[in-house]
């Protein structure tokens, strides 16, 4: 029972092309993050620092503002750096986080064509109350967050998707290659082979892309915190830019912790939707472009289709198929960005379990019938 497990996934391991993949990833997400820290400058009295002096400093800093964000912390923040500007002259932006923050969300920074200290100034009236007063109501915390708004951006809308499309390539042939190699009605001779034998190749599959997005994600947090340090993990997620609307963890950590989970959640969906296509398709080859088209099919109905469609079957069950929608693998991981209330996200993993155990049923079934 074991070796079956276990022969499987040395099959899959045996993949050089997806190893090269993750190396690729990986060092070119290093060499972003390098990168940018290389560029890194902040401003303090009146002297410029780059690169990692310029983070520590920088850190150190914030930590002098850090705490329960109010309209005085603002006023603190502006009245000892001013705003956050490009300096025309030198080519070079003068600020630190803290001003650089209230500048880009406070004022009009954003409005006008080419910001500098003199034309920008702090939002007022309705824009204030809209888009600033939300921020000010004494519940969350400030601290220095720079390097993980970037990791947001960087692990939700790259990092995740270009895994799961590798692993789509990894596990699509574990059934249609036994098909195109002749090796299928062999093993359904047996009775582990029809039985508790699918099982375990569908289990070895999940096991090993879980590990790899695992050990992946581990690598990408740890060094963000060797370049930014462990500094800001204890702020509110609405300073990376969450939106404050809808459901959301309190603290930044607990947002990678919520991200990370909604990933492997969606990370088991698209496993049990890529095994079912496997054990439908008789070529390896077109099981892997099913899989990778099926998996852009929520992209392809949230931008296009829905709207499209609409005039047509009405906006009520364009909406109910767009919830289906935002529950599959390519929306599942990054479903916080959609403000959604706890009752909603409970719902969208429902509907994700309830497709995974029909994909599963439809795997075992269609392998276990497989006439060759």
């Amino acid at each position: 029972m074991f070796t079956i497990w276990k022969d499987e996934l040395f099959k899959m391991a045996s993949k050089k092309i997806i190893w090269l993949g993750l190396f690729l990833l990986a060092l070119f997400l290093s060499w972003r993050l390098f990168a940018e820290r290389k560029n890194y400058s902040v401003t303090i009295d009146g002297h410029n620092f780059y690169g990692q002096e310029a983070i520590d400093r920088d850190r150190a800093l914030t930590a002098g503002y850090a705490g329960i964000f109010t309209e005085q912390s603002v006023q603190n923040i502006y009245e000892d750096f001013g705003f956050y500007y490009h300096d025309l002259e030198k080519d070079e932006y003068i600020g630190n986080f803290c001003n650089n923050f209230i500048t880009r969300r406070m004022t009009n920074y954003n409005m006008v064509d080419e910001p500098s200290y003199e034309n920008v100034s702090f939002l007022e009236g309705e824009a204030w109350e809209q888009n600033v007063a939300p921020l000010l109501n004494g519940t969350f915390v400030f601290d220095y967050t720079y390097g993980w708004d970037d990791l947001k951006e960087v692990y939700s809308m790259i990092t995740v998707m270009a895994m799961f499309i590798l692993l789509i390539i990894l596990i699509s042939p574990v059934f249609s290659e036994e098909y195109s190699l002749k090796t299928a009605n062999i093993l359904l001779t047996t009775k582990r082979g029809r039985r508790s034998g699918i099982w375990l190749k569908a289990a070895a599959a999940l096991f090993l892309v879980m590990i790899i997005y695992s050990v992946f994600t581990a690598y990408l947090w740890l060094i963000y915190g060797i370049v930014y340090g462990t500094q800001g993990l204890n702020a509110s997620p609405v300073f990376i830019g969450i939106t404050h609307v809808g459901y959301y963890p309190a603290t930044v950590l607990g947002f990678f912790l919520f991200s990370f989970a909604l990933g492997l959640a969606g990370l088991v969906l698209l496993t049990s939707i890529t095994l079912l296509i496997s054990a439908v398709c008789r070529n390896a080859f077109f099981a892997v472009i099913l899989s990778l088209a099926v998996f852009f099919v929520p992209y392809a109905w949230m931008n296009v289709l829905s709207w499209m469609l609409a005039p047509l079957i009405g906006r009520s069950l364009v909406n109910a198929v767009s919830h289906v929608m935002i529950s599959m693998p390519f929306y599942l991981p990054v479903n916080w960005g959609f403000a959604l209330t706890v009752r909603q996200i409970a719902a969208h993993l429902g509907i994700a379990f309830v497709a995974g155990v029909c994909c599963m049923g439809g795997m075992y079934w269609c392998y276990c019938n497989y006439q060759g």
